[in-house]
C-alpha cells in the first residue's frame, strides 16, 4: 500500500493535471462528505507549494500532530489512487478488464456463479480485441475452474471451446514470456558489460544471445511477443556495435504499430522508444537521409498525439524528440541552430520534466549540450554543463561518460587559452583516470595527450598534436572503438587547432 514519505506523495499531487485535481477533490467530497476533512486540507497545502516544504505542512493543518501525519499521507495516496482509477477506468481497456474480474470475482464469492460468468465474458472479450494474452489465460482459467466446479448448463462443448482456447493462449503466452526474458537479458547484459571491446568479448555474446534464444516461427507470434524479440534484437546489435543490423530490427519494431494503427492508442511509449533506437542507430552510422526523415515522421506523431499523451507519455516524447533534435544538429554540424533554438527548447523541458526523469538521462543531455557549445566556439558556456556533470559523485554516473567529460573539459579550458592552468587540471584529474574500472583507449590516449602539453612549452604543441593523430591512427584501425569517436571526437578538434 502507499506509503507515508511525503516526497512521493507530493510528485503524485505535482503530476496531476488540473481536470484531475477537480475530479479528486470531487470524488474525496463525495465519499466523505466533509468539506474539512484533514487529508483534503494537506492535499491544498501540498498542492499550492512549488517546492516540498516540510516544516509548513504541519504549521498549515489545523489540528494534526507529527503522529498523525504519516497516517494522513497514506490515507491521502490512496484517495487519489482511488480518484485517478476512476477516471482511467474510462480509457484505460487494460484497467476495465482487470477490474471486471474483480467483480466476477465478488459475485463468485457470493454464489452467483452465471452472473460472475457473464462478467468475464466481457472481460475476455476486452482480452482478446486488445490481444492482452496474459488476461486472457487467466480469464479462462477462471471460466474453467466455474464451469467444472458448478452446474451451468453450458454443456461439453463449451469446455471444449474453453480448453482449446487456454491452450492456444497458453501457447501465446509462453512465447511471450520467453522473448520478454531473452530483452531484458540482452539489455541487462549490456548494463552490466556495455558494448564489445574485442573479439572475445563478441563470441562471447553471439553465443549467449543463441543459447537464449528460443525456438519460433516469426509468423505464429502476435504483436507483443514480435516486439520484444525485435528488441532483444536492438539490445544485442547496440552492444555488439552492429548499427545497421540495429537499425533495421528498430524499424521492423516500428513499422509493426503502423501494420496495425490501433496499436498506438494501447502503447505509444513503446512506438517512441522504436524511433529512438531508430534514430541512435542511424546517428552512429552517420546515416544523415535516414535520420532526418524518420525525425520528421516522429516529430509529426509527436504533434498529431501530444494532446492525448498522458504524463508518461509526454515524458517518453520529451527524451526522444529532444535527444533526437540536438543529434540532428551534431550529425549536421548546425551548432548556430541548436545553440539558438534545439538547446534552449530542451532545456525548458528538463525544467519542466527534471524531476520526473532520471538524473543520468539530464546529464546525457548536458553532456551533448557542453560539446555543441565547445563546437560552436563557446568554451564558457561548455564549462559550465560541463561541471553540472563532473560534481556529480562519479559512483552514481556512467564512468565512461564521466571520462569523456573530463577530457572535454580539458579542451573547453585549453580553448579559452587557459594553458597555465592546464598543468593543475591535469593534475586534479589524473586520480580519476588510473581508478578507471575499464581502461578506454581514447580516454587514455586523450589523457595522456593532455599531460604532455601542460608539461612542455607552447611552441611545442603543433607537435604534441601530430603525434597524437599518429597514435590516434593505429588506434582508429581498431573496429571495437569506433563507437567513442561519436562521444568525442578528439581528431577533429586537433585538426582544428593545426589548421
Amino acid at each position: 500500500m502507499p506509503i507515508a514519505r511525503s516526497g512521493q506523495l507530493f510528485q503524485l499531487i505535482k503530476s496531476l493535471t488540473t481536470a484531475e485535481k477537480r475530479n479528486f477533490r470531487l470524488y474525496a467530497k463525495r465519499n466523505q462528505g466533509d468539506d474539512s476533512m484533514k487529508f483534503l486540507q494537506l492535499f491544498d497545502v501540498l498542492d499550492k507549494q512549488k517546492t516540498l516544504d516540510e516544516s509548513a505542512i504541519l504549521a498549515k493543518l489545523k489540528g494534526v500532530d507529527r503522529k498523525q501525519l504519516p497516517n494522513l499521507k497514506r490515507h491521502l495516496f490512496t484517495q487519489i489512487l482511488g480518484s485517478l482509477h476512476l477516471v482511467s477506468q474510462k480509457r484505460n481497456l487494460s484497467i476495465q478488464g482487470r477490474d471486471y474480474i474483480t467483480y466476477a470475482e465478488i459475485l463468485y464469492e457470493r454464489g452467483l456463479y452465471l452472473q460472475s460468468l457473464k462478467i468475464l465474458e466481457k472481460a475476455l472479450t476486452i482480452a482478446e480485441n486488445e490481444g492482452f494474452e496474459m488476461m486472457k489465460l487467466h480469464i479462462l482459467e477462471k471460466q474453467k475452474l466455474i464451469e467444472s466446479r458448478h452446474i451451468t448448463r453450458t454443456g461439453t462443448i463449451k469446455n471444449e471451446e474453453l480448453m482449446a482456447s487456454a491452450e492456444s493462449a497458453l501457447s501465446k503466452v509462453d512465447h511471450t514470456v520467453r522473448l520478454s526474458n531473452l530483452k531484458m537479458k540482452m539489455h541487462s547484459y549490456y548494463i552490466i558489460n556495455g558494448h564489445i571491446g574485442n573479439q572475445e568479448e563478441y563470441e562471447k555474446l553471439e553465443q549467449y544471445f543463441e543459447k537464449n534464444l528460443p525456438k519460433f516461427k516469426l509468423n505464429e507470434l502476435d504483436f507483443k511477443a514480435k516486439i520484444y524479440f525485435y528488441q532483444a534484437c536492438v539490445w544485442y546489435y547496440y552492444a555488439l556495435l552492429d548499427f545497421a543490423k540495429c537499425f533495421e530490427n528498430a524499424l521492423k519494431w516500428i513499422n509493426l504499430f503502423y501494420e496495425k494503427e490501433e496499436l498506438i492508442r494501447w502503447d505509444p511509449d513503446l512506438l517512441m522508444r522504436g524511433y529512438h533506437y531508430l534514430l541512435i542507430s542511424a546517428y552512429y552510422n552517420n546515416d544523415k537521409k535516414n535520420f532526418s526523415r524518420y525525425l520528421d515522421d516522429l516529430e509529426i506523431f509527436r504533434k498529431k498525439n501530444y494532446n492525448r499523451f498522458k504524463k508518461n507519455s509526454q515524458i517518453i516524447s520529451f527524451l526522444t524528440v529532444h535527444t533526437g533534435r540536438l543529434n540532428k544538429d551534431m550529425i549536421t554540424g548546425d551548432f548556430d541552430h541548436a545553440v539558438e533554438n534545439s538547446i534552449p527548447r530542451c532545456l525548458r523541458r528538463i525544467k519542466r520534466y527534471g524531476n520526473q526523469v532520471d538524473v543520468h538521462r539530464i546529464l546525457v543531455f548536458y553532456y551533448k549540450i557542453s560539446w555543441i557549445y565547445l563546437a560552436n566556439n563557446q568554451p564558457s558556456k561548455s564549462i559550465d554543463f560541463l561541471n553540472k556533470i563532473i560534481e556529480l559523485e562519479a559512483g552514481t554516473l556512467r564512468e565512461d561518460l564521466q571520462g569523456y567529460s573530463r577530457i572535454m573539459y580539458l579542451m573547453a579550458h585549453y580553448d579559452l587559452g587557459n594553458y597555465d592552468l592546464l598543468n593543475y587540471l591535469v593534475t586534479s584529474e589524473e586520480p580519476f583516470f588510473r581508478k578507471m574500472k575499464e581502461e578506454n583507449p581514447l580516454q587514455q590516449l586523450s589523457f595522456r595527450f593532455f599531460k604532455k602539453l601542460s608539461n612542455c612549452r607552447l611552441n611545442e604543441h603543433l607537435d604534441v598534436m601530430k603525434d597524437f593523430l599518429t597514435q590516434f591512427q593505429i588506434l582508429q584501425k581498431d573496429k571495437f572503438q569506433q563507437r567513442a569517436l561519436l562521444y568525442l571526437d578528439m581528431p577533429i578538434w586537433i585538426l582544428a587547432k593545426i589548421t
